[in-house]
């Protein structure tokens, strides 16, 4: 059931699409705060004293817009992080814990302790919402 939900995406389609729009997003405001140094350089009618003045605005306001963007989005991806990683913990604790873990290690003949299932090795897979945009997902 868990895989299916990893498959398609995961738990929250909407909230990755929205930190995906969020980066792209950034690339335009960078893409803008070029295009306002440029304006801003050569088209803007004022002394060269004002354009650099206008110039050292553009390049403030572009990396303060972009990185607070950038921040929007990694916090949407930190709380389905902390979402998942509460779910996977609730599970383990739901399981029995470490004691349950270690009850259902076996042996796989060549000393080797092996946990039956993969437990939380097995949702290491997780494919980011970077990887999936790339993807074409």
């Amino acid at each position: 059931m868990h895989r299916a939900h990893v498959k398609s995406g995961g738990r929250y389609p909407v909230l990755r699409a929205l930190g995906i729009l969020s980066m792209v997003g950034a690339l335009g405001i960078v893409l803008m705060g070029l295009y306002a140094i440029g304006w801003s350089l050569f088209a803007a009618p004022a002394n060269m004293t004002e354009k650099m003045a206008l110039v050292g605005g553009a390049v403030v306001g572009t990396f303060v817009l972009a990185v607070g963007v950038l921040a929007f989005a990694e916090l949407i991806k930190l709380m389905i992080d902390i979402e998942h990683n509460t779910r996977m913990g609730a599970m383990g604790g739901a399981m029995g814990g470490a004691a349950g873990g270690a009850a259902a290690a076996e042996g796989n003949g060549s000393g080797v302790n092996v946990a039956v299932g993969g437990g939380r090795l097995a949702e290491i897979d997780e494919e980011s919402a970077e990887a999936a945009l790339l993807r074409g997902h």
